[in-house]
């Protein structure tokens, strides 16, 4: 019988002012590359931290390899430097603030070698163990609106399609990465960026696996953003990111029907609550519109399959795992 021969495999952690993260969760990144069967790299990326990160690096964990960007790029930037230095085919991105299980690599690792899959992502739990909904994601229109359909904790017994993997904790290969060219610049520095590269994977046919074999525990308590960006900055760019979003994916039909009133009451309920946040980011969407029209006519040339195409493959797919476990046909 012979030998399993396991895929080289590189784990790559952007890093910005988190040596307090990287003490905590850098350990257990080790401890689950050190039990991997094959080669396997840590890679950090620290994105011109101010604090003593990169000391820390250096005197507590040498056995990563630490690449620096001199000055801040955001998260997006900080991912495509850890992807062009690693050696590896099989990647996964993990963010500072996560902490995985030790033996999360192998599950995600088996699934990447299959050609038609583009990415994986593990259960994702917060840090009192509760099931987040990180890790399934599916799209509906309701009251106007793109929601995000909710798992409730329930969490399926094997792997199912989803939408996109989140981007704190995503296996991918990398050559299929950068022909998509990674994570669009759009989107800089932060938020929605991993659901636009999964849609964009997904509409030339490549899938996305939600593996609950494996966990992760996400503490987004102390994540950089949240420490060292300013509030109303962080909900400006989200709702901004929010609605290119929408307006990169969505049919046109959807966006002049349904959303179109939805927007108009958001605006007025907005307005009301004088949250200038929610305009900021309205205002910076509208001014990219070029480069959304631009983005729409790239994608549409490689589609295979449309947004609601992929929604209903990935619901699909959970009421699938439901009726087995139900012994319905």
């Amino acid at each position: 019988m012979s030998e399993i021969v396991w895929p080289p495999v590189a784990l790559i952690i952007p890093n910005f002012n988190g040596a307090a993260l990287l003490r905590g969760n850098l350990p257990s990144v080790l401890a689950a590359a050190a039990i991997y069967p094959g080669d396997c790299e840590v890679i950090v990326v620290d994105d011109a931290s101010s604090d003593d990160s990169v000391a820390v690096l250096e005197r507590e964990f040498p056995v990563a390899r630490l690449v620096r960007h001199a000055e801040n790029r955001g998260f997006s930037a900080a991912i495509h430097s850890g992807v062009e230095a690693a050696r590896a085919e099989f990647l996964i991105l993990i963010n500072s603030d996560v902490r995985p299980d030790a033996d999360f690599i192998t599950p995600l690792v088996r699934h990447l070698e299959r050609p038609e899959v583009f990415s994986v992502t593990p259960l994702i739990v917060d840090g009192q163990g509760r099931v987040t909904e990180e890790a399934w994601r599916c799209y509906v229109i309701r009251r106007g609106r793109l929601r995000l359909i909710k798992l409730c904790g329930r969490v399926p017994p094997r792997r199912v399609e989803t939408a996109f993997a989140s981007g704190g904790s995503m296996a991918l290969r990398k050559a299929r990465f950068v022909e998509l060219g990674g994570f669009a610049p759009i989107f800089q520095p932060f938020y929605s960026e991993d659901a636009d590269l999964g849609l964009r994977a997904w509409r030339r046919g490549w899938v996305t696996l939600f593996e609950p074999g494996c966990r992760v525990v996400h503490d987004h308590a102390g994540s950089s953003i949240n420490t060292h960006v300013p509030s109303f900055r962080v909900r400006r760019i989200r709702r901004r990111n929010q609605f290119l979003f929408e307006w990169i994916h969505l049919p046109a039909r959807d966006l002049f029907g349904p959303l179109l009133p939805g927007y108009e009451r958001q605006i007025l309920g907005r307005l009301l609550r004088l949250d200038f946040a929610y305009f900021g980011g309205l205002g910076a969407a509208l001014g990219l519109l070029p480069r959304v029209f631009a983005l729409r006519a790239e994608i549409e040339k490689t589609q295979r399959l449309g947004f609601w195409d992929i929604m209903s493959r990935v619901e699909d797919s959970l009421r699938a795992i439901g009726d087995n476990e139900d012994g319905q046909p």
